[in-house]
């Protein structure tokens, strides 16, 4: 039951709808409680149309309970939710439920409104509850009432919901905002955190966050490393080496197409997600690659122009071979390019 009244918090999720979730259960609950003990206190004073309007609310809330822990569906029971309540409110205007109180019950709906539907769907029911309960209160000789409210009382109550509509929705809307920048903020650093400073290649993290659709792929593996790559920075400085990973990686993003994967897999070295490729498209793709990466001239500051070339191994992705075996097969093939004199690119057999 502590799961349940937690909603979606417990799972570790945090999301607008998580927060549904929870204020479902916890509207449900204590709705349940207010309009059952009402009921058997309306039944006991003999108003019988009030109290069955009650206990049936009552009973449509513990329905709605049980039906969001089975399924989750917050959408349609934040609707049972809440244009239960909205009936309720206009009936008890209506009505005028104990001694005339009804019209009081009310100023729970714009709150409630707001919380479950959000800041425009929320002002848009309210607004609504309040045109139908104006025209009850203002019809021509009270035609729409059977209780007797005074003409002060109907304005006042009137004035009070806006009042209470009002602040509700500066508060939804600033909560909305803050939310929206807290989960655009979240999704920034996760970002961030699957990404290389220096390349924004994909880091180890990204490849695990990646691993379920490459393992799902029917495709290739490509494993790049940078020829004497150690020349590079004895030469001209790891300021310049850091600048070529730079270029390089570069090059190999906009190689590949977008459904494409590239990681920088460590140091000099860059792994190739290939989605849905035939071994011969493969290979021609990594040749084209190393041929790009040869061609290239690596302008490092006005005294330095640096090239560079890719030892590349390749190996499928398939039933036989999956994921991480094929991992390690391009890796293999890579170190066979490095063997022929590097600047090459290996198949796995």
């Amino acid at each position: 039951m502590i799961e349940y009244l937690q909603g979606g918090f417990c799972t570790g999720r945090r999301s607008k709808d998580a927060l549904r979730l929870y204020l479902i259960y916890m509207f449900s609950i204590i709705g349940f409680t207010f309009t059952f003990i009402l009921g058997l206190i309306n039944l006991s004073n003999s108003s019988i149309v009030l109290s069955v309007f009650l206990l049936s609310g009552a009973l449509i809330l513990v329905l709605n309970f049980i039906y969001i822990m089975k399924t989750d569906n917050h959408y349609v029971s934040s609707y049972v939710i809440l244009y239960f309540f909205f009936v309720l409110m206009v009936y008890l205007v209506y009505s005028g439920g104990a001694s005339n109180t009804g019209p009081l019950w009310a100023y729970s709906l714009p709150a409630m409104a707001l919380f479950l539907h959000g800041f425009k769907k929320g002002l848009i029911v309210t607004g609504l509850f309040l045109l139908i309960i104006s025209i009850i209160f203002f019809y021509p000789d009270n035609a729409l009432l059977t209780a007797n409210y005074s003409e002060e009382f109907k304005v006042r109550i009137i004035l009070t919901l806006l009042l209470i509509t009002f602040l509700s929705s500066v508060y939804e809307y600033s909560n909305e905002k803050s939310f929206n920048h807290m989960e655009k903020l979240g999704e920034e650093l996760e970002d961030a955190s699957t990404r290389d400073q220096l390349t924004s290649l994909y880091n180890r993290r990204g490849y695990h966050k990646n691993i379920e659709k490459m393992r799902e792929n029917h495709g290739a593996i490509l494993m790049c490393d940078i020829d004497n790559f150690k020349k590079v920075n004895d030469l001209y400085g790891h300021y310049a080496g850091d600048f070529t990973i730079q270029e390089v990686a570069k090059n190999i993003q906009n190689s590949v197409r977008e459904d494409d994967i590239v990681v920088r897999w460590g140091g000099e070295e860059f792994f190739v997600f290939l989605s849905e490729v035939t071994p011969d498209e493969a290979y021609n793709i990594a040749e084209k690659l190393r041929k790009t990466i040869e061609s290239l001239d690596i302008r490092y500051e006005e005294h330095a122009v640096i090239s560079v070339t890719l030892s590349i191994g390749v190996a499928v992705i398939n039933d036989e071979h999956y994921l991480e075996n094929a991992i390690g097969n391009a890796d293999n093939a890579m170190y066979v390019s490095k063997a022929a004199g590097r600047n090459t690119t290996s198949r796995h057999q």
